[in-house]
């Protein structure tokens, strides 16, 4: 299996991109799933009210979705987030944390591809009862991604268009 991140701060679209790309490979004749975010499922406050419990809580079901995920034998499994992405909410809030750190730096080696989505100036969070809506928050989490990306030598694609990504993830 080959497990594709889609990564970035929330609102900008990861979620139809992840779509997108599994109907691509779906018609091209590959098996591809997706794995949809686990913050929206968690019991805990998320966003600018988020506890610490929170954010250990979605980065652990993130890997164990993933891992579940991966006995379903598909070719290609897009994740809507990652551990990384998910973490730079946590840093966000309550700054790194060593343990942390390490465990998200080896488990985004299980990645075959990261695609980052850049929060465009042209970006607007559709109000949808979860995600924030506040638009210094979302550019303070771009941000971080970003920060971690860099500290972790993470490898990783520039999203710009479907059409120039869909040669690179095959």
């Amino acid at each position: 299996m080959k497990k594709i991140a889609v990564i970035g701060t929330h609102g900008i679209r990861k979620t139809t991109l992840c779509y997108k790309i599994a109907a691509i490979l779906k018609v091209s004749g590959r098996n591809a799933d997706v794995l949809q975010e686990v913050a929206r499922k968690s019991p805990f406050p998320v966003n600018e009210g988020t506890t610490q419990e929170a954010q250990r809580w979605i980065l652990h079901t993130q890997i164990a979705s993933e891992i579940a995920a991966e006995v379903q034998r598909a070719n290609y499994l897009l994740c809507d987030r990652s551990v990384l992405d998910n973490y730079a909410y946590f840093v966000r809030a309550f700054g790194r944390d060593s343990f942390l750190d390490n465990l998200v730096r080896e488990h985004v080696k299980t990645y075959a591809q990261i695609i980052y989505v850049p929060l465009l100036k042209t970006s607007v969070i559709e109000p949808d009862g979860f995600r924030s809506t506040n638009s210094e928050f979302q550019k303070a989490i771009d941000d971080e991604v970003q920060r971690l990306l860099s500290a972790f030598d993470v490898r990783h694609i520039r999203f710009s268009t479907v059409e120039e990504l869909v040669p690179l993830i095959n």
